[in-house]
């Protein structure tokens, strides 16, 4: 009798772990793309983090860096890169960041895929849709995107 009670402790035990940590392959990964120039005295760092589930992206997070002694080019690509994120505004779970300080300019922008309308997206520019299908972006399609800016991508 206490043999049976040990053994559905077990099936027990081992049951209730499942149901909390879930089963099945579909736990989130991540990959980063990175890539650094420097030329004519600016040196450019791109870091894209994407967290991933199965084949879809649930979140990008990326962190865009410019360096130089040169404030007019700090300025000019600050309004470039606002100009380009300023339609975005208000779009909840998609938020951007740019600033300049000490002769460097980051823009910081944090996507969640999971959550975001990306019909709101498409709505915005129609140029996502290259991207954007049925509403989910494949892991496969942005890694292409990032490694033709000449980014070199590795899973985390």
């Amino acid at each position: 009798m206490k043999k049976k009670f040990r053994i559905w402790q077990v099936v027990l035990g081992v049951c209730s772990l499942l149901l909390v940590t879930g089963c099945g392959n579909n736990s989130m990964e991540s990959m980063t793309c990175t890539r650094t120039m420097n030329q004519n005295g600016i040196k450019t760092s791109l870091k894209y983090n994407v967290e991933y589930e199965g084949d879809y992206v649930s979140r990008i997070k990326t962190v865009e860096t410019v360096e130089t002694d040169d404030t007019y080019i700090l300025n000019t690509y600050k309004n470039q890169i606002e100009s380009l994120y300023s339609p975005y505004k208000g779009v909840e779970y998609y938020e951007y960041n740019v600033d300049i300080a000490d002769n460097k300019l980051t823009s910081t922008v944090d996507i969640n895929y999971a959550k975001v309308d990306t019909d709101k997206l498409l709505e915005i520019d129609s140029a996502n849709g290259t991207l954007i299908k049925d509403g989910k972006i494949s892991v496969d399609d942005i890694k292409s995107v990032y490694e033709s800016l000449g980014a070199t991508c590795k899973n985390d």
